[in-house]
């Protein structure tokens, strides 16, 4: 794709800011649990698809286990994205104002800056999502080639995250809606491309037999296990999304996909592509937040199509010309939004809390071990004791640096998977499926606890699975004179088993 010089100095700069935060943003907590994901490869994982992890796989094994090895498929991802969009503006026949528009919203749109560089099931569900619709839109012409080529962009969707089941009433809408597709309905095309996504989608299939079709269950009836009808999710889910989309471009979603509605037969089958592709998805998740939680995150691939939407309602609409004074004014205070990536490196400085870590495990991680070789040289049992923190994902932050620990040690050492509150018979996610606690009765641990002060009843519980737990250090991560994390780190001696005392 050839770019005019405008659009190229744009989309350089978006790259270059994804590029900057893949750099320069610590390892968050759930970017370190995918990562684990990629230390056990395998056809699927329990609470997502794999794509994700064979993304952190690859770019580990080529530049490490940092951030950029973390994220550079990430980054990729980000960019096949932004691209995508163009592609579909140029084949709408949008304005090059429409192209420029977007590439702004990628620095100026808080929820399109994250998934270019946060290693989650995210960045690749909605790199994915975009080349689907561009390869369908592709398809209207009657291509095969491009038919199979949007099947395996939907399996890889699908591989990606499990909300891109929404891709199939999008799919629908624009089969029956557009005329050029709805010829098509009798011929091939369609039927290969879904034999290809299948196909495709068939790791996470063959998974999910082999384990009892848990993943499958986990987020469709699990999700809806203590359902309650109320508000307060709903008003959670708005409210994130003035933030995942900045308030004055949320409002401008709002007015442009009102917009493609009411305008949708003058600007042809284009509003009807974007919002198949952007309104099932989002009106479903509004309806479920009715009863349970609904993460800000799970809108984001459907807001792309009604991002594009507000690109061409902003250059190519009426907007501008009958605000005049307003609109230079809002642009200008809605694309201020794309200087807090510049803030990014200041974030070490932020206080953490619990449901999330991004700093301070490098300090928490050598004392952690430094215990472990106390105890191992106090018992002459080497190999007899093993570690676990309070979740998911301080576990998963534990692994990792304790691998980065040994790697920097040059020790040789194998570092095993830390496991999680799976220890004190707790679900813990994949963690269940890496090492069964049963094997480790009998045997001491190493215990790290993050954020103390509000987990007492966490000690309490790891107490009953333990002949005694003694608290041994309390290790505090200063950031210039910011307490940033505190991490108690406990001996635990004779593990009992995942079963509490009652239950036995």
């Amino acid at each position: 794709m050839t770019l005019p010089k405008s659009e190229r100095s744009l989309l350089l700069l978006s790259l270059g800011a994804s590029l900057f935060l893949v750099l320069v943003t610590p390892v968050f907590a759930q970017e370190s649990y995918y990562w684990c994901y990629a230390q056990h490869p395998d056809l699927s994982y329990y609470d997502h698809p794999p794509m994700v992890a064979w993304l952190i796989w690859l770019g580990t094994a080529v530049f490490g286990d940092g951030r950029l090895g973390i994220r550079l498929g990430i980054w990729l991802c980000g960019a096949a994205g932004v691209l995508a969009g163009l592609g579909l503006l140029r084949e709408f026949g949008a304005s090059a104002a429409a192209r420029r528009t977007w590439l702004v919203l990628g620095v100026a749109v808080p929820c399109l800056v994250v998934i270019r560089f946060f290693a989650t099931p995210d960045p690749p569900l909605c790199a994915f999502w975009m080349l689907t619709l561009l390869a369908l839109w592709k398809t209207r012409d009657g291509s095969l080639r491009w038919w199979v080529v949007a099947g395996f962009f939907a399996g890889c969707t699908l591989l990606s995250k499990y909300t891109a089941i929404f891709l199939a009433p999008g799919g629908i809408i624009v089969l029956l809606a557009d005329p050029k597709m709805r010829r098509q309905l009798l011929r091939p095309g369609p039927w290969v491309g879904v034999a290809v996504a299948a196909v495709t989608f068939l790791p996470v299939v063959v998974w999910n037999v082999r384990n009892e079709f848990e993943s499958f269950r986990f987020q469709t009836a699990g999700r809806w296990h203590e359902a309650e009808l109320g508000l307060r999710w709903l008003g959670e889910l708005l409210g994130g999304q003035l933030l995942m989309l900045n308030p004055i471009i949320a409002c401008a979603v709002v007015a442009s996909t009102w917009w493609l509605i009411r305008r949708r037969r003058k600007l042809g089958v284009q509003a009807i592509w974007l919002l198949a592709f952007g309104l099932p998805l989002i009106g479903f998740m509004l309806v479920n937040s009715l009863f349970v939680q609904v993460k800000m995150n799970w809108l984001i691939p459907a807001m792309q199509p009604l991002l594009l939407g507000l690109s061409m309602w902003w250059s190519d609409g009426r907007f501008q010309a009958k605000h005049p004074v307003a609109a230079p004014r809002w642009a200008k205070a809605a694309a201020a939004f794309s200087v807090l990536p510049l803030l990014a490196p200041m974030i070490v400085l932020v206080p953490q809390h619990r449901g999330s870590s991004w700093t301070g495990w490098d300090e928490i991680a050598p004392r952690a071990e430094y215990w472990e070789e106390r105890v191992d040289k106090a018992d002459g049992l080497e190999g007899n004791i093993f570690f676990f923190s309070g979740d998911y994902r301080d576990a998963a932050q534990l692994t990792r640096h304790l691998l980065l620990n040994a790697r920097r040690a040059d020790s040789g050492d194998v570092v095993e998977t830390t496991m999680a509150h799976n220890v004190i018979g707790q679900k813990a996610l994949q963690f269940d499926h890496w090492e069964d606690p049963r094997t480790r009765i009998g045997q001491d641990a190493i215990f790290v606890l993050p954020h103390p002060e509000m987990r007492q009843d966490l000690v309490g519980f790891v107490g009953e699975h333990f002949q005694s737990v003694k608290r041994v250090e309390r290790v505090d991560v200063h950031r210039l004179g910011i307490l940033v994390l505190r991490a108690d780190i406990f001996v635990c001696r004779g593990y009992r088993g995942p079963k509490r005392l009652a239950d036995r």
